[in-house]
């Protein structure tokens, strides 16, 4: 009994805490910066095609589903345009065995992102995040583990665009 007391009140007191600083999820800053239609585009790198295409849709799942906003393919029916572009995909070798193999490898990815919102003022910056992969005694570090691996870094740092915005945004 005195658990679910302790429960309550502690549940209470977050909720107090929470509505009284006037905290606001960073979606709930962004959906009022970009609403309504959306159009998104991203710069295509022929040399980096690939990862050009992951960027671009990882922006519109991410947009799509934490926004609850429609993409729109003609950039005049949108209220909200999004640019973005892959400016670089580095690796870097992060552990060795002892007989010097490389063992863990790192991922980085820097994207710009660029947007005009429904107020009409153009705001740009970069994301950036990496994943770290494993290469197990017996392989080879393959093209499919390093575009998995180029892949979780762009979502990792396109996860940071909403906070991004509501930065912008304040």
């Amino acid at each position: 009994m005195k658990n679910k007391f302790f429960v309550f009140i502690s549940l209470l007191l977050s909720l107090i805490v929470f509505a009284g600083c006037g905290y606001k999820p960073t979606t709930s800053i962004a959906k009022h910066t970009i609403g309504g239609k959306v159009f998104i585009d991203v710069k295509i790198d022929v040399q980096n095609l690939n990862n050009s295409i992951l960027i671009k849709d990882a922006l519109i799942n991410i947009i799509a589903s934490k926004l609850d906003v429609e993409i729109v393919k003609d950039k005049n029916l949108a209220t909200t345009s999004i640019y973005g572009e892959l400016k670089s995909v580095s690796e870097i070798a992060m552990d060795t065995d002892l007989a010097g193999y490389t063992k863990v490898y790192r991922e980085n990815v820097i994207v710009y992102i660029s947007y005009v919102g429904i107020d009409k003022k153009v705001r740009d910056f970069t994301v950036s995040n990496y994943y770290d992969f494993v290469v197990s005694d017996d392989s080879v570090v393959t093209q499919s583990k390093k575009e998995e691996a180029i892949k979780l870094a762009i979502n990792k740092a396109l996860s940071d665009v909403f906070s991004k915005i509501a930065i912008h945004s304040l």
